[in-house]
């Protein structure tokens, strides 16, 4: 009787600790891009268990609204129940933000992705003129 009530014990700590979802973190990876129509990033929203690991066999949904810069990204693909979104910068360099609501958070997350200009198939003047800022 003693053995069943702890063996019962342990089987709901461990869903509670281990299978529950506390918090969530968003991924970003890479966290900057470069313009040249081939550049990718995927963006991610992890649950994370009580003990600071990824709750197994989870998903978070989110949805993913972007605030500035629709015209330099395109949507690769967008997966909500996931949690996921994938973008491949344009030919233009600038700032995206991006507004990500996971399911299990109280608040908003604002996300900036930095689009840089690819400075191999830039001209001499580009390169110059970084050369002078750095």
């Amino acid at each position: 009787m003693i053995l069943s009530i702890i063996i019962l014990i342990a089987i709901f700590s461990g869903y509670y600790y281990i299978f529950n979802i506390f918090e969530t973190v968003i991924q970003v990876n890479p966290p900057n891009l470069f313009a040249d129509n081939h550049s990718t990033t995927s963006i991610e929203v992890i649950p994370i268990n009580a003990l600071g690991w990824k709750a197994p066999f989870r998903n978070v949904s989110a949805d993913f609204t972007i605030i500035e810069g629709q015209e330099l990204i395109e949507i690769i693909f967008e997966k909500k129940k996931e949690g996921k979104i994938k973008l491949r910068a344009k030919n233009i360099t600038g700032k995206v933000t991006i507004n990500v609501k996971p399911e299990y958070s109280l608040l908003p997350s604002l996300i900036e992705i930095n689009i840089y200009p690819n400075l191999a198939s830039s001209s001499k003047s580009t390169e110059n003129k970084l050369n002078k800022i750095l």
